[in-house]
């Protein structure tokens, strides 16, 4: 039997810094309902660390930790925007304030997933956005981890400009959140059943020289 320290450090073990190619992968437990879970804040994550406080409603649970994951995305020369502040959230309802509508920056970075039998496809495949054919996904590795002291969300890869998150999606700032609800969704017809192992793949795009 496995201490609970022994645990996590062999699903951290799951994370792979694969510099020839210049992307980041790591292993993940698939939960396809789970963005329409009650009780939370819905359709707003995407991959979640499994010992983060928002690994319910997230559609992806992740083994490593987001520290971990900035870390490795550091080392490939990954830029953090850092542009976002805690009030891009907390100010949400707030009308008069501007930081709620502010888009995450940093250098973009495709997610993708795979598993046994499936080549790996990227995020957007997997999921669908109410009034579009295909969903805006644009993300960003905004870094954010100052944040993580107050929010404790664990949250890897979120799908909007939300400074909870490592990667957020510059398509979305939060003030789309509060105006449109929930317009993201799963699609478990390309997902496999609940619980199933994955692998998720973070590529940064990095500006040429």
């Amino acid at each position: 039997m496995f201490s609970a320290s022994m645990l996590a450090l062999l699903l951290a073990a799951t994370l792979t810094v694969d510099k020839p190619h210049g992307e980041v992968r790591f292993g993940a437990v698939v939960q396809p309902d789970a963005m329409s879970r009650a009780f939370g804040v819905q359709g707003h994550h995407a991959i979640v660390w499994r010992g983060g406080k928002s690994k319910k409603w997230a559609l992806f649970v992740a083994d490593p930790s987001d520290h971990d994951v900035r870390v490795a995305l550091d080392s490939l020369g990954a830029h953090r925007g850092e542009n976002l502040t805690a009030d891009s959230w907390n100010k949400r309802d707030d009308d008069g304030s501007v930081e709620p509508d502010k888009r995450v920056e940093g250098t973009p970075i495709d997610v993708f997933v795979e598993w046994p039998g499936q080549a790996r496809v990227p995020l957007a495949a997997v999921r669908e956005e109410k009034g579009h054919a295909s969903p805006l996904l644009d993300f960003r590795y905004g870094g954010n981890e100052r944040f993580q002291a107050e929010f404790k969300s664990g949250c890897i890869v979120c799908l909007y400009s939300c400074p909870g998150g490592a990667v957020g999606n510059h398509s979305h700032p939060i003030r789309d959140y509060v105006r449109d609800g929930v317009v993201y969704t799963s699609r478990p017809n390309r997902l496999p059943h609940e619980g199933s192992r994955v692998t998720i793949i973070l590529k940064p795009r990095m500006e040429g020289p």
